[in-house]
């Protein structure tokens, strides 16, 4: 599907090179602080939406991961609260929020008004505990696409095996009555006598999965990450949702500089 991915960044294999490198910061999953990076691999998964015409796409990314500036294709943020060494950091953001569909990306979407990629302002605290963190986040469309907000929290879970870095997370977000009802919701207007109107309230979805990271040399690693999703009950009863089950497999290779 041409711009139906979840959005969550993938990584797999290697030598025990460069082990123990990998950290959290503004609720990612990020490696090798202080150096720019190119990233490309495959990525499967679900049909989100009945009837998706596809669920296998490329992956790529690229950019600057620092010390409290970050920026690569998935979004922009900047840590203005803590350090390394701080329990706790407070960074602000922006990313995308919804991806966003066209009519021809799914049976069950024909006949449907596009819907728009938001982009979206937030905040974001790392609660670290260890080798655990807990970040947080809260974020709003500024956009104008489905002008409403979403929150949650994650859990992390940083391990170093000796060869590589296995990270498992487990996560819940709010997703708003705008959030859902736009990409999700079916206008008077779209439905049919197979698609009913549909309009959506607020919800929650439930993430687990895990990332692992394995440097082949001092400057390329191989990743691979496996997620799980459960929709809650206003976004998988939707009569374009597929399921309330959502799955996601991919597997990257990133070379840093």
């Amino acid at each position: 599907m041409k711009k139906l991915a979840l959005i969550i960044t993938a990584s797999l294999l290697s030598t025990h090179a460069l082990a123990g490198e990998t950290y959290i910061r503004n609720g990612n999953i990020y490696t090798h602080e202080g150096a720019g990076f190119v990233e490309a691999g495959v990525v499967t998964g679900s049909e989100l939406y009945k009837g998706q015409d596809k669920t296998t796409g490329a992956l790529l990314n690229g950019g600057y991961h620092g010390e409290d500036f970050n920026a690569d294709l998935s979004g922009i943020n900047y840590r203005f609260f803590g350090d390394n060494n701080d329990q706790v950091n407070i960074s602000a953001y922006f990313t995308a929020g919804g991806t966003g569909y066209e009519a021809d990306d799914a049976t069950s979407l024909k006949g449907m008004d596009k819907r728009k990629m938001s982009g979206d302002l937030g905040l974001n605290a790392d609660i670290h505990l260890g080798s655990g963190t807990i970040s947080t986040y809260l974020q709003h469309d500024v956009t104008g696409a489905y002008k409403g907000f979403i929150g949650g929290a994650k859990y992390f879970h940083v391990m170093d095996l000796g060869y590589g870095d296995f990270v498992p997370f487990a996560g819940v977000s709010f997703l708003s009555k705008d959030f859902v009802n736009y990409y999700y919701g079916v206008k008077a207007s779209e439905a049919t006598k197979t698609r009913k109107a549909y309009s959506g309230k607020n919800d929650f979805a439930f993430n687990v999965g895990y990332k692992f990271v394995m440097p082949v040399t001092k400057n390329i690693d191989i990743t691979q990450t496996t997620a799980y999703t459960r929709l809650g009950s206003k976004v998988s009863d939707s009569p374009i949702v597929d399921s309330a089950n959502q799955w996601m497999v991919g597997a990257t290779v990133a070379y840093h500089f």
